[in-house]
């Protein structure tokens, strides 16, 4: 209900000039609060591209299309390396623990996992983020490899970069060497564990590269999906639980790597797959420990809502129809050979097709074989080219009937008739 109140005394009167005051300072008020609204939007906008195209210079609806985070990084990767999402991707930031993924890699590639290893005194005091490994205590580099990715252990780090090339500054070297062979130009390792130190960076877009790489390694794989896992020390068998929480709880989630130093905030390398796809999510600098989970979460189910198979064309559809060359008005059909199945993202635009037929063929046709060839593009991305075929059998032309026809067609020709049907559009 409205209200109106009416005052008699004057000090409760305003003058039309102070009337008109208020009302300046009540629109300088909420202009400013709009200008400070816009700034904390504007960098975002400006620093995130869906499919390579900045949300800055987007059309509204694709711009209205995109997720809304508030990590300073990441990015969202599909299986063939394109980025669907992205924000400052491209941006040098200091990695924490995702260190490990790259440790993982190196150690897979360089040693054997039944080989076994003791935790030296070095490795026990690392600090910060640990195993619980004890001096002495001895495993199988397997198992030291779940207690480095599983429970994100610096100590089972040190003991790995030890055993492989004999000290740490060596395992950073073959750290190094690896990054610049799988093109990581923008990653630079000084330890093998990930605390904050000098010249120790990657960026969103180098991290999902180097996820997706290991994520080929099936020991890598099978160790990144672990929920929880029980190694054995000298003071007996304990369980260590995966600090990575979208593990049984978001859909198709299995893996990857968490991370958290003071430097490099919260950060996330995450991975689901559904229906056939896995897409690869990664968060750096998120502003908490649960919102780092909530973001990888919100890119993962914002990727795959719009990225997925998709069936463009059946096999045996008819697309057209080829004149048999060797008859009046004879044709076959063309069909395609297989069902078009491809991953498509959707706020790529129309998918558009063109068919490429040649204009008659010879008798005798046997179905399947080659007439023409469909290509389906999307936008500027080509997404398959698929063989177009015979739909059924033409034998040729008895002796009697070649006469016939050669009669027809003379006729024909004398009124300016085609003497085959009519080629493909």
């Amino acid at each position: 209900m409205n209200r109106l109140y009416f005052f008699s005394s004057s000090r409760h009167t305003k003058s039309p000039s102070q009337r008109s005051h208020r009302g300046h300072a009540l629109f300088i008020q909420a202009c400013l609060s709009l200008v400070v609204a816009l700034a904390s939007i504007t960098p975002a906008l400006a620093a995130d591209r869906i499919a390579g195209v900045s949300l800055a210079e987007a059309p509204a609806d694709l711009a209205a299309a995109a997720p809304d985070l508030n990590a300073q990084s990441g990015t969202v990767i599909a299986p063939d390396g394109r980025e669907l999402w992205a924000r400052d991707s491209d941006t040098r930031r200091a990695m924490a623990s995702t260190t490990k993924i790259m440790t993982a890699v190196v150690v897979l590639e360089n040693a054997t996992l039944t080989d076994e290893i003791t935790v030296s005194s070095n490795a026990a005091s690392v600090g910060e983020s640990s195993s619980g490994l004890s001096v002495g205590d001895t495993m199988t580099v397997e198992k030291m490899l779940e207690a480095l990715l599983v429970k994100s252990g610096n100590d089972a780090a040190i003991v790995l970069a030890e055993h492989v090339a004999g000290s740490e500054d060596g395992f950073v070297e073959m750290m190094n060497a690896k990054a610049d062979d799988l093109g990581l130009a923008d990653t630079r390792y000084q330890n093998p564990h990930g605390l904050d130190e000098a010249n120790h960076f990657t960026t969103a877009r180098d991290l999902a590269v180097l996820a997706q790489f290991a994520m080929g390694n099936d020991d890598f794989r099978r160790v990144v999906a672990l929920e929880e896992t029980t190694i054995s020390g000298r003071g007996g068998d304990y369980t260590l639980e995966s600090s990575n929480l979208l593990l049984g709880e978001l859909e198709g989630a299995n893996g990857i790597k968490t991370g958290w130093t003071g430097k490099a905030g919260y950060c996330l390398v995450a991975s689901a797959e559904r229906s056939g796809i896995e897409l690869i999510a990664v968060v750096l600098g998120s502003r908490s420990e649960q919102s780092r989970f909530d973001e990888a979460e919100e890119l993962l189910n914002w990727g795959f809502s719009h990225y997925g198979y998709r069936t463009l064309a059946s096999a045996e559809e008819t697309l057209a129809t080829v004149p048999v060359s060797d008859y009046l008005d004879v044709d076959v059909d063309a069909v395609l050979a297989a069902n078009v199945t491809v991953p498509v993202f959707d706020l790529d635009g129309d998918v558009t097709s063109t068919l490429a037929l040649q204009p008659s063929v010879r008798a005798p046709v046997v179905a399947g074989v080659r007439l023409g060839t469909l290509t389906l593009v999307q936008g500027q991305r080509l997404l398959a080219q698929v063989p177009v075929v015979a739909g059924g059998d033409v034998a040729s032309p008895g002796m009697f009937e070649r006469m016939w026809i050669s009669i027809v067609r003379l006729w024909r020709g004398v009124f300016g008739e085609p003497g085959t049907a009519p080629a493909p559009a």
